[in-house]
């Protein structure tokens, strides 16, 4: 049998409350009549005599419900205090076999405290769980001996480890929140390549982009020399737009630059005596008539090597000239074919004498082109003489090719020699670099090369080259044409090249 609630109990006891001191009064009216004495009362008596009446019914009624009424209110009263302490409810709290209203009321509370304590626990264990996290990420970040730091969707900067600090001599509190590109500038030739290719990949998720030996500035002024990895996330839930991870080369850029100032000195103090010994087998050379024919030969060596050293001592300074910003060039609008033609010449002569055959072919019409004929001529010079060591004697032949292309002059130089192998094309522009070195039957310093590009680069041109083994090699390089609007404005031309400030900033400068 199902007990009856509480809002039954207190309907049924109220109404017969009500009903009581009616059927009193109603009684004693009746008896009064029946008995036939009329009694006289007046109102306020009659009130009085009511209201006591209606109020020992009323006790009854409160004793009554008192049982009920004060205990599951009293329930439901430390139950909201519990929640809204946030503590768990306690087991005396909890409405027992309360079937009323307020009973369930409090089984409902009890049920909400219950899921919220279990919410609760598992919050706190993934908070835990998180501050691990974090921590052993601090730990780890920490431990780094490479610079990191992230950014925001803004590019500012919101995480920076301990590296970090230690390289750029800045701390946390001095960059948080401020735009990378400003207190952290990475910079190559004068350019923010990174903050460039960042702003172009913020729609891409982990995008990788590696950059070498760019610069930046401590915090005390001077330069750092850096290589760089940037990452980009676009949909990181942390709000991490990019991480960036750098690694210090300044000591081993300092070194390199210590070992270029020194073979560049050593370079300029070997000049004067080899020119000298030079000029002195020159002269001996015409002078000399009586020799026997195996000193003749012993002269010719010692004139061969005089040049050979000559031509290294050349390099080397060029490279000197090309590592501290000092390549200069004075490029002139000018009839290319022409250039050609006349460098020819000479390089016809070198072909001859080593019994190989050199051929020139230029595609007219050519456009103006500006160039430095002395830095222009050096290139030439180099990529020939590269091709007649590489081709046999007797049946050897080098090809001059010029063509226009689309705004640029192309000019390509053609061997049949041994070629090339694919793994090597590479680095073939790099400083020293040769091709089987150990097995090579032709000298050279490897540096022929990296010269040349560095001039066709300083006249806003490019250089490559293609070869497969046993069929030769092809070295070609472009040089922009003069537009014709500018063909007058010969004495206003200027061209960039790249050059070294005071302070290590890499610059752009305007060569007259």
């Amino acid at each position: 049998m199902i007990p009856p609630r509480f809002s039954d109990r207190l309907w049924a006891l109220l109404l017969i409350g009500s009903l009581m001191p009616t059927v009193i009064l109603s009684a004693s009216w009746y008896w009064f009549i029946t008995d036939g004495t009329m009694l006289t009362i007046s109102p306020r008596v009659f009130m009085i005599v009511a209201a006591i009446i209606a109020f020992v019914p009323s006790l009854a009624v409160g004793h009554l419900l008192k049982p009920y009424l004060a205990g599951s209110i009293s329930r439901l009263h430390l139950l909201a205090k519990s929640l809204s302490s946030g503590q768990p409810v306690s087991h005396q709290y909890r409405s027992g076999h309360d079937s009323t209203e307020i009973g369930d009321i409090t089984s409902a509370l009890t049920q909400v405290s219950g899921d919220l304590e279990s919410t609760r626990s598992q919050a706190l264990s993934e908070t835990a769980l998180i501050t691990a996290e974090r921590s052993k990420l601090r730990s780890v970040l920490g431990a780094m001996t490479d610079g990191v730091f992230a950014l925001d969707r803004t590019g500012r900067i919101i995480l920076f480890n301990r590296a970090a600090e230690d390289i750029t001599g800045r701390n946390l509190a001095a960059v948080a929140g401020q735009l990378a590109e400003k207190v952290l500038p990475f910079r190559r030739n004068g350019e923010l390549i990174m903050t460039r290719w960042l702003a172009d990949h913020a729609d891409h998720d982990h995008q990788v982009g590696t950059w070498k030996g760019l610069e930046l500035y401590h915090a005390d002024g001077h330069s750092l020399y850096v290589n760089v990895q940037a990452v980009s996330l676009h949909e990181d839930p942390n709000g991490i737009a990019a991480l960036i991870t750098f690694h210090d080369l300044t000591a081993s850029h300092m070194l390199e630059e210590m070992q270029v100032d020194f073979v560049a000195l050593a370079a300029h103090e070997l000049r004067t005596p080899i020119t000298e010994i030079k000029a002195s087998l020159d002269i001996l050379a015409h002078e000399a008539t009586k020799l026997t024919t195996s000193n003749r030969h012993f002269l010719d060596q010692a004139i061969t090597s005089a040049d050979e050293l000559s031509s290294l001592l050349h390099n080397l300074l060029g490279v000197a000239r090309i590592e501290h910003g000092e390549l200069s060039c004075n490029p002139v609008p000018g009839d290319y074919g022409t250039f050609i033609t006349k460098t020819a010449e000479t390089l016809t002569k070198r072909a001859l004498n080593s019994q190989r055959r050199l051929s020139v072919q230029i595609n007219e019409p050519l456009p103006l082109v500006a160039l430095d004929q002395v830095s222009i001529r050096e290139v030439l010079t180099n990529l020939v003489d590269n091709a007649l060591k590489h081709t046999p004697t007797k049946t050897g032949r080098v090809t001059i090719t010029v063509t226009p292309y689309s705004g640029y002059v192309e000019t390509a130089i053609e061997d049949n020699g041994e070629g090339i192998p694919e793994n090597a094309i590479s680095r073939l522009f790099t400083k020293f670099f040769r091709v089987n070195e150990m097995q090579s039957r032709t000298r050279g310093t490897g540096l022929g090369l990296y010269i040349s590009r560095a001039i066709v680069e300083a006249h806003g041109g490019t250089i490559w080259a293609e070869s497969h083994l046993g069929e030769g090699s092809t070295f070609t390089f472009r040089l922009p044409a003069v537009a014709t609007n500018n063909r007058a404005s010969n004495n206003n031309l200027k061209t960039n090249i790249t050059t070294r400030g005071a302070h290590g900033w890499i610059k752009k400068h305007s060569i007259h």
